[in-house]
């Protein structure tokens, strides 16, 4: 592979990685931004109702930080495999 082509492949899979970010780990962490504040809000409401949104948060926060250790894990390889093909076209 030429190193434009090895150049446009990274290009696209950073891209590619940046856009999963966004639409992923970064949009569960909004929307959990988004349930604390209204928990923190809801001091007047019932017990059953503010454990339910606890649960809720719960969830999602677990969901949030399985997901983001999932895209660290897909970006480290990342940069693993740029470190390798930097390394391979010193030689």
């Amino acid at each position: 592979m030429t190193d434009q082509a090895n150049a446009d492949l990274t290009s696209r899979s950073m891209a590619g990685l940046a856009q999963r970010l966004r639409d992923g780990p970064l949009q569960e962490l909004t929307e959990l931004h988004r349930k604390a504040t209204l928990v923190s809000e809801m001091a007047r409401s019932s017990h059953a109702a503010r454990l339910e949104q606890l649960t809720e948060l719960a969830l999602l926060s677990l969901a949030a930080m399985e997901h983001f250790q999932a895209f660290t894990r897909e970006l480290r390889a990342q940069i693993t495999d740029l470190i390798g093909t930097a390394g391979r076209d010193l030689h």
